[in-house]
């Protein structure tokens, strides 16, 4: 039997590998969310979490495994940080998915999904503090949730460490990006392929739940 899967942030560099993925997949049907309202077609649907109308106006869909990539990526220590960018920081990464996944739970299936993403930041620190403090209110999600929504849906996330060829990667100075190899255990950057991978676990892993999926080459124990 088809699944629908519904990726938001197909913009972005995961949700791109996600959507050439599942789509490749006879037994998907793969949904998703934009930013440009340009790109909205009958699959494609515009979800912008600085804006609640976008969230408000999406119509009743039947969804087996909602997959939620979008994110800020940080830019600002806590001296040169603004308003501006703790609210978008808080916006995308946590009230934004938080109204998204109020709007989308009855439209849950049984056996279904949720897939947040968090990151080691979440453990280790980061150089912009609302980029940590964001991400550890990911995983208090995961736990809150698992228990809130089960036995009906699942919810884990994925904790990826600096992905390859990401968007956040290609922004970076080499100095910065050979800063990330350095710190993990095995020497290298996460692929986008081995994202697609442990994201594919989660769904599949019926027993799986309520956890955090950590791919960062032990990073933080390096």
């Amino acid at each position: 039997m088809q699944q629908t899967i519904f990726i938001v942030g197909m913009g972005g560099s995961l949700g791109k590998a996600l959507h050439t993925h599942y789509s490749q997949q006879n037994n998907y049907e793969v949904l998703g969310s934009t930013t440009k309202k340009e790109n909205v077609s009958d699959e494609i649907f515009y979800i912008d979490f600085m804006d609640k109308t976008s969230i408000d106006n999406l119509p009743n869909l039947s969804i087996d495994h909602l997959i939620i990539t979008s994110g800020y990526e940080p830019k600002y220590n806590l001296d040169d940080m603004t308003e501006i960018h703790l609210q978008k920081m808080v916006g995308i990464h946590v009230v934004g998915p938080m109204l998204l996944m109020q709007k989308m739970k009855s439209m849950l299936t049984e056996n279904s999904t949720i897939t947040l993403i968090s990151s080691p930041a979440a453990w280790q620190g980061s150089y912009d503090p609302t980029y940590a403090a964001v991400k550890g209110a990911v995983n208090g999600l995961v736990r809150t949730l698992a228990k809130d929504l089960a036995p009906k849906t699942r919810v884990n996330a994925l904790s990826p460490s600096l992905i390859e060829s990401s968007t956040v990667f290609n922004g970076m100075t080499p100095d910065f990006k050979q800063r990330h190899i350095d710190r993990t255990l095995n020497k290298r950057l996460l692929t986008l392929e081995e994202c697609v991978e442990g994201i594919d676990f989660i769904l599949k892993s019926k027993h799986y739940t309520g956890q955090i999926l950590h791919l960062n080459g032990g990073m933080i124990y390096g």
